[in-house]
């Protein structure tokens, strides 16, 4: 099986964008397949999505045997505060068999620790990964690795995996490059050097802050950059109207374009949640490879061009910018 380098992210199938019915579930599942795309990602934390995803993916096994995918799970959260964190053996254990059971399978393609930073870094590398690599060992996973927010966390962690010679097979970052920040493509090379193989960036869209839809209330980002990044769908919003609504171009598009066009990340994981959301991010994923933005490339449009700019201007001095995981009320 190739490996696609582009990712669903099912944490949509949980209903916290929107409605997610089972026959929209399993019809996403079928186009992504269809298309290409190799590699689920969900987690217990996401309400129901590994139920969901499992449903699909069982009612599909005809069409798509277990063979043609990879499933991305995750364990250790389970609600959104640190008392609903358990990084115990006891408790990696049974999440993985549960996972196994939700998803209907007999082994995980990848399992991660989810949110790293929200648990003492100890209970991290000296309890959760190493019975994830027992369990790899028995077969029950077959590639080990963490999830979070701030890089630099990830980072220690999987320079003390490749310390003890047990290197991370897998990391998964979200938000961290995307048209306001671009921290990722500097941390790339230091997570290869710790042994990392696989990298993931997911959330090219930061968590719906760049869609050009109402950002979510609970979204964690700084009033500033949600002002900015209001100036900027401005700035779409005029564009079109000036060239009268003929032009298909949004917030969203010119951000997937960018955060798709970093080469260094092995898979890039999006959202969907129907057909066309699937249809619509592999579009921008071949866009993006014409366009290869983030490596100084233009679009050959030079009022799209100019637009491009503008948006890069307003935002820029948020590139290095982070809010704070856990939050202070975690």
């Amino acid at each position: 099986m190739i490996q696609s380098k582009i990712g669903l992210g099912c944490g949509v199938f949980s209903g916290a964008y929107g409605p997610a019915p089972q026959e929209a579930v399993e019809d996403t599942v079928r186009t992504a397949l269809s298309r290409g795309i190799t590699l689920f990602d969900t987690s217990p934390y996401y309400n129901d999505s590994e139920i969901k995803l499992g449903a699909a993916l069982l009612a599909l096994r005809t069409e798509f045997p277990r063979s043609t995918y990879k499933i991305c799970t995750k364990l250790g959260r389970y609600g959104l505060h640190k008392a609903n964190f358990d990084y115990s053996a006891e408790r990696v254990a049974a999440s993985v068999h549960k996972s196994m059971q939700r998803l209907h399978v007999d082994y995980l393609d990848i399992v991660l620790c989810h949110d790293v930073e929200f648990v003492d870094f100890d209970q991290v590398v000296d309890v959760a990964l190493p019975k994830l690599f027992e369990l790899k060992q028995q077969g029950l996973v077959h590639q080990v690795g963490i999830s979070g927010y701030p890089l630099d966390v990830l980072l220690r962690i999987a320079q003390t995996q490749n310390q003890r010679g047990c290197p991370l097979d897998v990391c998964l970052s979200y938000c961290n490059f995307n048209l306001h920040c671009q921290l990722l493509s500097t941390y790339i090379p230091l997570l290869r050097d710790a042994g990392v193989k696989t990298i993931i960036s997911a959330s090219p869209l930061s968590m719906g802050l760049l869609s050009q839809d109402t950002t979510p209330e609970w979204h964690p980002a700084s009033p500033e950059l949600k002002a900015a990044v209001s100036q900027c769908a401005e700035l779409v919003n005029t564009y079109t109207e000036q060239n009268g609504g003929n032009v298909e171009i949004s917030l969203a598009k010119i951000a997937e374009s960018f955060a798709f066009s970093l080469a260094e990340a092995d898979i890039h994981l999006v959202g969907a949640k129907n057909s066309n959301e699937v249809t619509c991010a592999l579009e921008a994923f071949l866009r993006a490879q014409k366009l290869q933005l983030a490596s100084g490339g233009k679009y050959d449009d030079a009022d799209l061009q100019q637009l491009y700019k503008k948006i890069q201007r307003i935002l820029e001095p948020f590139s290095k910018y982070t809010w704070p995981s856990p939050p202070a009320d975690a």
